[in-house]
């Protein structure tokens, strides 16, 4: 992971203890997807990095499944919510799955 986004994810964290904190960056670090399945630390993110970021730490197949409409309409201000839908259509319109 690159050292600019690990500080991000510091950052993203800051009212949490110090050992909690890296725990939790640890985990990110490893494995993004399955941390992102918790709401909280996914709406922190989606709050903090930036889409590049964000494709980077997951891929958009994995990105378009942890975007759902519960987690969007969660997010502050409205101009976010309907970054991320928008975001989430074109995700949806031009990957193409395996199977096909």
């Amino acid at each position: 992971m690159q050292q600019a986004i690990e500080n991000k994810l510091y950052g993203m964290f800051w009212d949490m203890s110090p050992a909690a904190k890296k725990e939790t960056v640890e985990k990110l670090a490893n494995d993004p997807v399955t941390a992102f399945r918790n709401e909280e630390v996914f709406l922190r993110a989606l709050n903090t990095l930036s889409w590049y970021e964000l494709i980077q730490l997951t891929g958009p197949d994995n990105l378009l499944k942890l975007l759902n409409d519960t987690t969007i309409s969660r997010l502050f201000p409205e101009g976010r919510r309907r970054y991320y839908a928008n975001a989430k259509r074109l995700l949806s319109k031009y990957i193409i799955s395996a199977s096909r």
